[in-house]
C-alpha cells in the first residue's frame, strides 16, 4: 500500500532539487523579461499573469503539503523515545505485551 505523506515528501524534495530551482529561475527570468517589454502583445501579458499565478499557487500547495506531511507523521522520534522511556519507568521493562 502506498503512503501519501511519503509521496508528498518525495515531491517536495524533488521540487527543491537544483534542477527544479533552475527551471523556476528561468521561469522567473522569462516573466521579468516579458514584464519589462515595451508594448507587449496580449499573449505575453496573459503569459506573465499565468506565470505569477502558477508560482503563487505552487507556493500555496507547497505550504499545504508541508502541513499535510507534518499532520500525517505519527510522532517525532524525540516524542516516541520519551514515550518509550515513560513506559519503561512505569513497567520496568522495554517489552510490550
Amino acid at each position: 500500500m502506498s503512503n501519501p505523506s511519503k509521496t508528498a515528501q518525495r515531491f517536495l524534495e524533488s521540487l527543491n532539487s537544483s534542477n527544479s530551482r533552475d527551471v523556476f529561475e528561468i521561469l522567473q527570468t522569462l516573466a521579468e523579461e516579458l514584464e519589462n517589454k515595451n508594448d507587449p502583445e496580449m499573449t505575453e501579458v496573459r503569459l506573465v499573469e499565468n506565470i505569477y499565478n502558477f508560482i503563487e499557487k505552487l507556493k500555496i500547495m507547497e505550504g499545504n503539503l508541508k502541513s499535510y506531511i507534518k499532520e500525517s507523521t505519527p510522532e517525532s522520534v524525540g516524542n516516541a523515545l520519551s514515550k518509550l522511556y515513560d513506559e519503561i519507568d512505569e513497567t520496568g521493562s522495554i517489552y510490550r505485551d
